[in-house]
């Protein structure tokens, strides 16, 4: 007979539960519901699904159960639940019953509709619809995280920036969260897609371009990025790379590539070369393994922003097959043949720091 020594776990199993709409917004008002515990996953969720869980609800339709870990928190007097899986359906939820959002064209009769707009007869029926929630008892930490890993083993694997989020609850972790909160005219440029979003690979750009700060341009890659998180585990604030200043490089970036939105110039390899590009020119990034040799920094060289707009520009039409010249010459070719290559390789940075060199020089 199999015996349970051994094993580890420590979890007393579950206990399932339904609770009414209105009990999970009264515990978030209260504070008693922690939607952003460190195994959870990102919190973005796109409009279609927002719209569709509520919609759901709203029609009486079941939905998937939550997942809470429920703990006491001795300080305070009271229960704290953590949400360990269902977070993006409970955030939807307070955020529809706090008007943040109306509902979209797929919600049939309530297209339109915030909660306010619903009758009162709607608004009951919102409250009042119960969740099923099972509660993990008696659960540490590690039994929580391997509860998340084997509830994702079930459906999408989880990936390396997921895993850091769980891994690291350290101050550089805090520094990419606090900055990709913080980012938001970046992610209305659609340099990662919302799908990519929610499996937090904003994270990891954002994490990338502290790196640049730090070790200077070199190579790419999410296990880079972890070995970077390992680095920075007892790394206090002030260790780190100034977050204003950081910020300030980005909403540089941004201003440039505005008329840019969702096109090729403005995805996650071209928009971090030319931050750590235009980082590097005014001294505050090292070039690391980029050969600047022809590149000097210009720490206090203006920058003509039309001039650099008109370049990159042409670097956006070549990216989509529109540079060649009057006499069929494509000035821009190892650029896009960079572009093409590993784009988290030195190889193709260096090429690509070069063009952006020459378009932040443009007079």
């Amino acid at each position: 007979m199999i015996k349970s020594e051994g094993f580890g776990g420590n979890v007393e199993g579950s206990n399932p539960e339904h609770y009414p709409i209105a009990d999970f917004l009264k515990w978030a008002h209260d504070k008693e519901l922690e939607l952003n515990p460190k195994f959870q996953r990102g919190s973005v969720w796109v409009s279609a699904a927002r719209t569709y869980l509520i919609d759901s609800i709203l029609r009486g339709y079941p939905i998937p159960k939550i997942l809470m870990r429920t703990r006491i928190d001795r300080e305070l007097k009271r229960t704290i639940r953590d949400v360990v899986d269902g977070q993006q359906r409970l955030r939807t939820i307070i955020d529809f019953a706090n008007g943040k959002f109306p509902l979209g064209g797929k919600a049939g009769e309530f297209a339109g509709c915030r909660y306010a707009d619903l009758s009162e007869e709607l608004q009951d029926r919102f409250l009042s619809y119960r969740l099923t929630s099972e509660q993990l008892m008696n659960a540490s930490d590690d039994d929580v995280l391997e509860v998340f890993a084997r509830i994702n083993s079930y459906t999408v694997p989880v990936n390396e920036p997921e895993l850091r989020n769980a891994r690291f609850d350290t101050e550089f972790a805090g520094l990419v969260k606090s900055t990709v909160s913080n980012a938001k005219s970046l992610w209305s440029l659609n340099p990662v897609s919302q799908r990519d979003r929610v499996r937090m690979n904003d994270h990891s750009l954002i994490a990338e371009i502290y790196i640049f700060f730090v070790d200077g341009i070199g190579d790419g890659g999410e296990s880079r990025i972890t070995k970077f998180y390992e680095r920075m585990k007892s790394a206090t604030a002030s260790e780190l790379p100034d977050q204003k200043k950081v910020e300030g490089y980005i909403s540089e970036v941004v201003d440039l590539l505005g008329q840019f939105k969702s096109e090729r110039i403005v995805q996650r390899p071209h928009f971090l070369i030319l931050l750590a590009t235009l980082a590097y020119m005014r001294g505050d990034v090292a070039p690391g393994r980029i050969d600047s040799s022809d590149f000097p920094p210009v720490p206090n060289a203006p920058l003509d922003e039309m001039a650099t707009v008109d370049q990159i520009s042409k670097l956006n039409a070549a990216l989509q097959g529109n540079s060649e010249d009057e006499d069929g010459n494509n000035p821009y070719i190892h650029f896009v043949e960079a572009a093409r290559s590993s784009t988290q390789r030195m190889k193709s940075r260096q090429v690509r720091f070069e063009y952006f060199y020459q378009a932040l020089s443009a007079r």
